[in-house]
């Protein structure tokens, strides 16, 4: 029974398991000490001397005039939606360009696929005027 129980702590020793994640086990504890070696220098290094134009509500040098239960105009929120739809485009589109003689019918026309998709949604957009700040 002991020598049952000798090999399995030899085949845990030299495990797989072990042999591979012991780096990211490595990389983690590196990023802790990191992490906080940043934050405490940050801290005892940098002046901690907040000021009351400082400890305001906004920094931009004025107090606010209006009520903040006002209309908001929700056309910011749409050009940012759209501006990370077509940047996910673009994500998708540079590694089909350089791979596209490795592809087959389907990751051609899948992609011509999304292509259109996201054409019809631009000119969606152009049709309804969202993009217009009139």
């Amino acid at each position: 029974i002991m020598s049952n129980q000798i090999k399995i702590m030899l085949l845990l020793d030299n495990s797989l398991i072990k042999k591979e994640y012991f780096i990211l086990l490595i990389y983690l504890l590196f990023a802790i000490i990191l992490t906080v070696l940043i934050i405490g220098a940050s801290y005892f290094l940098a002046r901690q001397n907040p000021e009351l134009e400082k400890l305001s509500a906004y920094e931009c040098g004025f107090e606010p005039y209006e009520d903040t239960r006002h209309t908001f105009d929700i056309k910011f929120c749409v050009i940012a939606i759209l501006f990370i739809i077509f940047d996910i485009e673009i994500m998708f589109l540079i590694p089909w360009c350089v791979s596209i003689s490795k592809l087959d019918l389907l990751g051609f026309w899948s992609m011509i696929d999304f292509l259109i998709e996201l054409g019809v949604g631009f000119f969606y957009v152009w049709y309804v005027k969202a993009l217009d700040w009139n």
